[in-house]
């Protein structure tokens, strides 16, 4: 299904930037075209190429996509300690159960697992929570970064005159002018394939261009880019696992609060009378009096 291979790929921020309540509706909206693919802001400019080919949508090419954007540094919800009342309010709300408490007692958050998706804040009585950046393990690319600022403002890579001179000194034996052009357009995938990781970031491709176009800046800036999109869909997936568990749970606790139908026993006479009585009501019809009992 559309819509689920959708869901798979987006943030699971459920920050409603979009326009719709959350990841899955935006997904199923955007399932039928009801939603443009650049919506999902979190995500940015690398999102919306995927969720371009995962729609059959055309992908256009830019000579500077990568700059162009600049993905949002991940919020996390905190409780100030001092003010919680232990409501409990702000625990159904989250998606992921990332809210540890009991009534009457102080509540904390698991940041490891907190999507930074704000639902918590509204039911909370005492404005006790607030989000603040996420402590992260990457360097999260930024459009105002040394780096981009070298690719908007340095030659273009369409300047590129295919010589050969930068592949010719690269010492780790890339192809750094197909890598960089992969990555003006924001096209991780075919810059993974190219061996972006590999590139030591020496900047001798860089040093004899003749073009003098910023190769470095570009693998600069997409090896952050890179980092940051692989961290969030780690953390989506993360996300995507605890909505799901807890949605099996929300729906075995309602069917358990059903009572059960209990069928009575092949062989009673009287059962069968029941039965047919409550047939012959629900055709308008009173029962036999000589029904087989």
């Amino acid at each position: 299904m559309l819509a689920d291979s959708i869901n798979q790929h987006l943030p699971q921020t459920q920050c409603s930037a979009c326009g719709y309540p959350g990841c899955r509706p935006f997904a199923d909206a955007l399932a039928v075209g009801l939603a443009p693919v650049d919506g999902c802001s979190p995500g940015g400019l690398p999102l919306k190429r995927r969720l371009q080919l995962l729609t059959g949508q055309a992908v256009e090419a830019s000579a500077n996509a990568l700059t162009q954007t600049a993905l949002p540094l991940p919020l996390r919800a905190v409780i100030r300690e001092r003010d919680c009342i232990g409501c409990t309010k702000c625990i159904a709300p989250c998606p992921v159960d990332a809210i540890l408490g009991a009534p009457k007692q102080l509540h904390s958050v698991l940041t490891e697992l907190c999507t930074g998706c704000g639902l918590c804040l509204p039911p909370c009585p005492v404005d006790c929570i607030e989000l603040v950046p996420a402590q992260t393990r990457i360097t999260w690319p930024r459009a105002d970064s040394a780096a981009a600022s070298a690719i908007r403002t340095g030659a273009d890579i369409t300047a590129c005159t295919a010589c050969g001179d930068c592949a010719s000194a690269c010492p780790c034996a890339l192809a750094p002018a197909p890598l960089a052009r992969a990555l003006a357009n924001a096209d991780l995938e075919a810059a993974e394939t190219l061996g972006l990781a590999r590139c030591s970031g020496c900047g001798r491709c860089a040093e004899v261009c003749g073009e003098r176009i910023p190769l470095t800046a570009y693998f600069i800036q997409g090896k952050a880019m890179a980092e940051a999109v692989n961290w969030q869909a780690e953390q989506a997936s993360t996300a995507l696992d605890r909505q799901q568990r807890r949605a099996v749970r929300e729906t075995r606790a309602v069917a358990s609060a059903v009572p059960a139908y209990v069928a009575p026993p092949a062989d009673s006479g009287q059962a069968r009378h029941e039965i047919l009585a409550a047939i012959n009501r629900a055709r308008g019809r009173r029962p036999a009096s000589g029904a087989e009992s």
